[in-house]
């Protein structure tokens, strides 16, 4: 069972360093991930409204998103990794446009579409990304991002320029697990160099996040920009929020 956590008020943190998460905590697909399978099936011979795969996209996503309790080590790789994405990607165009949608030029698609998105020109920060890098290393704090991604992430973050702004970029391919076990969270650890409960971890998922940081020892922190009626301590609408709430 998930130990659920401290819902009380957090005023004042005090961290050494902050942990990141990645896609829908830095960055995001741009304008969306329907609108970029659309275009790049569509030179395949396959063709779908961005909608239809959008749609298709989430109701996969829920289907096949793997869960742990968040003490159960995540085993992953980048093949395994890679694996999931063929599964998801196959899911969603037989949704969208049918079985045999692209006859026998899948596997081409797939590896296409794989590559597409470690290009920058399918991801935007969000517009409080650069600003809080720049707070954070005026005041002297160490920044990481743990995520669960690929070697994707560290080339993309590199073509966008970004790369050389964080200490490391560790992500569930290289650490061989993925968020929320705690172990991915104990090799960021290691690297820092820093006890657990000085370090700051932010993220957009309440369980691979929030919770499974917590459960590792760390402060952690709920970016949820969707919903700004959130009251609850452990919530922030902006990352900006974040030099508020670290203690001089």
């Amino acid at each position: 069972m998930t130990e659920r956590w401290n819902e009380s008020t957090v005023n004042s943190l005090i961290a050494r360093a902050i942990l990141f998460d990645g896609a829908g905590t830095l960055l995001h697909v741009h304008p969306s991930v329907g609108s970029v399978y659309a275009e790049e099936a569509k030179r395949f011979g396959a063709c779908a409204s961005v909608d239809s795969i959008n749609a298709a996209f989430r109701s996969a996503w829920r289907e096949l998103r793997p869960y742990a309790d968040g003490k159960t080590p995540f085993h992953t790789s980048e093949a395994i990794e890679r694996a999931w994405w063929r599964t998801l990607v196959q899911r969603v165009f037989d949704e969208a446009c049918g079985p045999d949608a692209f006859a026998d030029r899948f596997e081409s698609f797939f590896n296409a579409l794989y590559l597409r998105f470690e290009e920058p020109d399918v991801w935007r920060l969000y517009d409080d990304v650069i600003p809080t890098l720049d707070a954070l290393r005026a005041r002297n704090i160490p920044i990481a991002i743990v995520s669960n991604w690929d070697s994707r992430l560290p080339r993309l973050l590199k073509a966008m320029g970004l790369a050389d702004r964080f200490e490391f970029i560790l992500t569930s391919a290289e650490a061989g697990v993925s968020k929320p076990s705690q172990k991915i969270f104990e090799q960021a650890l290691v690297r820092l160099g820093i006890p657990a409960h000085e370090v700051l971890h932010v993220g957009d998922s309440l369980e691979d996040d929030v919770i499974a940081a917590q459960n590792a020892g760390l402060q952690s922190l709920h970016i949820v920009r969707n919903d700004t009626s959130s009251q609850d301590g452990k919530a922030i609408h902006s990352l900006k929020e974040i030099i508020d709430r670290i203690s001089r």
